[in-house]
């Protein structure tokens, strides 16, 4: 998933467009910033009319407590709005950040298996929360910072102008360079950004990675490995970000020193104005208040453009995962009556690589028929029933479902008469209750446990601690393999699917367990369509029909005793695990 470091300017303003959501909450902050904004423009000019009242022979003119009152009813309006426009903010920013997590959220679930299947967990992990958390200073930059930024140097340069021409010219000598230098090292940074966020994500995937694996891990006594193997991670991505920060924190300082010159120039300028009478020195002492709170703001481009580019790197990757292309559509037809009638037309499938996993494959599966599936390793099982209910697209050819192309159909439809029970059982950290009712959220209790006791579930699940209401934990790591597997043929009885695969459901269990699992199995697949993918030929001796598949072809086709009587690739292979056996 690692991209070359670029960028676009449609990745900000691809996180930009989710604040169209809050027009109003966007309208109001705005307003609120630049009522503050106008008091602390006003606020340095009040100061200069009171030195120049004082300064003035007339002194009369001069009364404090006008002055003083309403610097203070300045300040105090201008808090009052800082304190109500917090909430605001913060309300607006991070409900927009909720919509950001939502929406790579939603991304990630409506992709297809082959993006998954070139991702990296512990990238997408990445992407979805720590480049998410970048992105708040991001929204709180292009909102406040950026307004503030531009609206008081725009008023700021035209107010000294008002004063001193000269002046004037000399700020935007010094203001220019220093934000030009600034918006030069900001360039030299954008792709170095990408680089620390693309490293922060390969560490998340290593963490990731021996979280998931630590049972491995133990078992092979590599912790030592695991720790030095992460650390080789850290110390890349830590130096990288030091680089990074160094390259910016040596330069930044050298463009700022450039602006720090505009105030000796105005105090050199403007007190010969003053001297020949050209200029009062209230004007002068404002002028000075407005370049010392440009200071500030000039500071501020490089934090601002710092922001932005970190967050730029942040909402490509972000951005990478919403806007990935779709594959795979549903279609407008409802899913038709029937009892699960498949054909395969032509079928062809190629992954992205050009590799081709299945070439012009054709057959059909009347209703109710057990369809066995056997072949070496990379043959195309797997491929071939997972065409099924679209999980890949296929690359040429028909898939037909009751007569109808399975692109056509209602993709939620076609998913949910499509029950499958993988090698690898899934279980999530839930109750087992839940877990079983996971394609029928609404099951009753009555129902939850008919399927347990269909699959031979029932009796380990009364053992559990609280029975059906026990939380299993992640993965179902409390349950034994055995247990996981009749849990998952509980969890398709429910679905009541009218088609059924079988995805070397019973591989990884031992020869009692296994005979279990076959009589629970044997149940489930009875009136349904079911396409059983194994190994073991014990598994498949009884199917009313078996494919072989040989590099991606049917290389034969019938029932067990015929194709061993055939003495073709079927029995060569079945002799060989024979032999092995």
């Amino acid at each position: 998933m690692t991209t070359q470091p670029r960028f676009k300017a449609h990745n900000l303003l691809g996180i930009l467009a989710f604040l169209g959501k809050y027009p109003w909450q966007v309208t109001i902050s705005v307003s609120m910033l630049l009522s503050t904004i106008a008091i602390d423009m006003a606020l340095p000019r009040l100061l200069g009319h009171a030195i120049n009242a004082l300064e003035s022979t007339a002194r009369q003119i001069f009364h404090p407590w006008r002055f003083a009152g309403f610097f203070f009813c300045l300040v105090l309006v201008k808090e009052i709005i800082r304190i109500t426009m917090g909430p605001v903010r913060n309300r607006l920013i991070h409900g927009t950040l909720g919509d950001i997590r939502a929406a790579i959220y939603d991304a990630i679930q409506r992709l297809a298996f082959t993006y998954h299947d070139q991702s990296n967990t512990g990238e997408l992990i990445s992407r979805s929360t720590s480049d998410i958390s970048r992105l708040q200073e991001f929204l709180f930059a292009c909102l406040f910072l950026s307004m503030d930024i531009i609206v008081c140097l725009i008023v700021t340069v035209t107010l000294i102008f008002l004063s001193s021409p000269a002046i004037g010219w000399a700020t935007l000598a010094t203001m220019v360079p220093t934000v030009g230098l600034i918006a030069f090292y900001a360039e030299k940074l954008r792709p170095q950004w990408r680089k620390v966020h693309d490293l922060h994500g390969e560490m998340t995937a290593v963490i990731q990675e021996n979280i998931a694996g630590v049972r491995v891990v133990k078992a092979f006594a590599r912790e030592q490995d695991e720790v030095l193997k992460f650390r080789a991670k850290r110390d890349v991505f830590l130096g990288t970000l030091t680089a990074t920060v160094d390259y910016w924190v040596t330069r930044v300082p050298f463009a700022q020193f450039i602006f720090g010159l505009s105030v000796p120039m105005a105090l050199w300028i403007g007190g010969r104005e003053v001297i020949s009478g050209k200029m009062q020195v209230g004007d002068l002492a404002a002028v000075i208040f407005y370049l010392m709170a440009m200071g500030y703001r000039v500071a501020a481009v490089g934090q601002f453009t710092n922001i932005l580019q970190n967050a730029s790197a942040s909402a490509e990757r972000v951005l990478e995962v919403i806007e990935a292309p779709r594959e795979i559509r549903g279609g407008s037809r409802a899913l038709p009556a029937g009892r699960g009638a498949v054909r395969f037309d032509h079928v062809s499938f190629e992954y992205h690589a050009g590799r081709a996993s299945l070439t012009d494959v054709s057959f059909v599966a009347e209703p109710g028929q057990t369809i066995a599936v056997v072949g070496p390793t990379g043959s195309g099982k797997s491929t071939l029933v997972h065409l099924i209910p679209r999980f890949y697209e296929a690359s040429a050819g028909h898939v037909m479902l009751e007569g109808v192309d399975v692109r056509e159909l209602n993709l939620l439809e076609l998913r949910r008469s499509v029950g499958v029970i993988f090698q690898e059982t899934f279980l999530f950290s839930a109750s087992v209750a839940e877990n079983i009712s996971y394609g029928r959220p609404g099951a009753s209790r009555a129902e939850i446990e008919t399927c347990a006791r269909a699959a031979q579930a029932h009796e380990f699940i009364e053992d559990l601690p609280k029975g059906y209401d026990t939380v299993i934990g992640e993965r179902g790591v409390s349950l034994s393999g055995g247990q996981k597997q009749r849990i998952a043929i509980a969890r398709a009885f429910i679905l009541n699917p009218r088609i059924l695969i079988l995805d070397d459901a019973t591989a990884s269990v031992d020869s009692k367990t296994e005979r279990m699992l076959q009589e629970a199995m044997r149940r489930l697949c009875e009136g349904r369509t079911t396409f059983v993918i194994a190994h073991r030929f014990s598994t498949v001796q009884h199917a009313d029909r078996i494919l072989v598949l040989k590099e991606g072809r049917i290389a034969e086709s019938g029932r067990h005793a015929e194709l061993i009587g055939r003495k073709g690739f079927y029995a060569e292979i079945f002799n060989q695990q024979i032999q092995m056996d």
